[in-house]
């Protein structure tokens, strides 16, 4: 009976252990798969911020690119005529305008 007794605790025990293990293999198999896929996200993660720093980047050389045009486009426009300086250009024009200069000597001379 008691050689029984001791069986059937060693029994219960055993069972007990070997389904400890199946949930310790179970435990293990989601941490290797929880491991896994947080790797495979972590790659591609860096992969993106990888991608966006290149665009950045090139963002950045377009903007440099872009300033230096502005520069360029400031300094000829600068060296430009006003219309304030056409305008003047054309009444300097007018008055040193043959044509008129000789419909105003003829003025002049059939004045007095």
């Amino acid at each position: 009976m008691i050689l029984q007794e001791l069986v059937r605790r060693t029994n219960d025990s055993i069972r007990r252990l070997h389904e400890l293990e199946g949930r310790m293999e179970n435990v293990q198999e989601r941490s290797s798969a929880l491991e896994s896929t947080s790797i495979s996200k972590l790659k591609s993660l860096n992969d993106k911020i990888a991608e966006m720093e290149s665009r950045i980047k090139d963002m950045d050389a377009n903007l440099a690119r872009l300033d230096s045009a502005m520069e360029k486009i400031s300094k000829q426009m600068s060296k430009m005529a006003r219309q304030s300086d056409v305008k003047e250009l054309e009444r300097m024009f007018e008055l040193l305008s043959p044509l008129r200069a000789e419909r105003g000597f003829r003025q002049e001379r059939a004045a007095p």
